[in-house]
């Protein structure tokens, strides 16, 4: 008899979290860390897409059923935005990269973990404004968050403190916070394969700023990351901002860059 109960109960438990959505993983998880079980989440999509994408009119109105939707304040985040409010106008959109200090509004804020102090900020204050009889659950929660985030922010500064890593190459702006947080110069180089005449000039500054790292994201073209680390004799180091271990992709990240 109990556990017919139960099976009964179940779905009016499930529907009584509050329904978030996010457009990939790494939302979810930030989420995750201060609502945990009061939330039921869905993703706009599995990995990040930074292009646009049709969704058919079941997908868009199953998705904006949602309450709230939080997202990182992406061009292609504010799309889909635009078209879930024309669905459901009460649709609450919570841009979580709200009062962070961007660079030439380079929207990968989450590479410097203190940025992600703003961000639990924000996911924090939206909880408590709409689940207000759960304030206390989401305090607890949002504290635990970031005594992990400042333990991830000295460790990494740690460890590059005791390494020369000053200046790496890089194809993309994904690193900007990260490197200004921690005193790395990037350098960015061209999509393309070297020219041999290149090659002399660029081998002297690369020794002259002792760059022993190239940065670059798996959708990189293999051919232009090779080009330049078999002319330059350095080491390609591939790392996924995207991932949703936020905090393991930054370890590992300093990790390879001090080795």
């Amino acid at each position: 008899m109990l556990r017919i109960f139960f099976i009964l109960l179940l779905p009016l438990l499930l529907f009584s979290k509050t329904q978030v959505l996010t457009y990939f993983p790494l939302e979810t998880h930030l989420l995750n860390k201060i609502a945990q079980k009061e939330i039921k989440t869905r993703e706009i999509t599995s990995r990040y897409l930074e292009t646009y994408t049709e969704l058919p009119p079941s997908e868009i109105s199953r998705l904006s059923n949602s309450r709230i939707f939080f997202h990182f304040g992406l061009d292609v985040e504010k799309k889909y935005a635009n078209v879930l409010l024309e669905q459901n106008p009460n649709l609450i959109v919570i841009d979580i990269s709200l009062n962070v200090n961007k660079i030439d509004n380079n929207p990968y804020i989450w590479t410097d973990p203190l940025n992600l102090r703003v961000v639990a900020k924000n996911i924090y204050d939206a909880f408590v404004k709409y689940d207000k009889n759960n304030e206390a659950y989401y305090k607890e929660n949002y504290e635990k968050f970031l005594d992990e985030v400042d333990q991830t922010f000295l460790r990494i500064k740690q460890k590059l403190n005791s390494c020369d890593t000053q200046y790496v190459y890089v194809f993309d702006n994904y690193w900007d916070y990260f490197a200004k947080r921690f005193g790395i110069v990037t350098n960015k180089r061209e999509k393309r394969i070297l020219n041999i005449s290149e090659i002399p000039q660029l081998n002297a500054f690369t020794k002259d700023k002792n760059i022993k790292k190239l940065l670059f994201s798996r959708n990189n073209n293999h051919e232009y990351i090779l080009s330049l680390t078999n002319n330059l004799n350095i080491t390609a180091v591939e790392d996924d901002i995207f991932n949703n271990t936020w905090q393991l992709n930054l370890l590992n990240l300093t990790q390879n860059l001090a080795n």
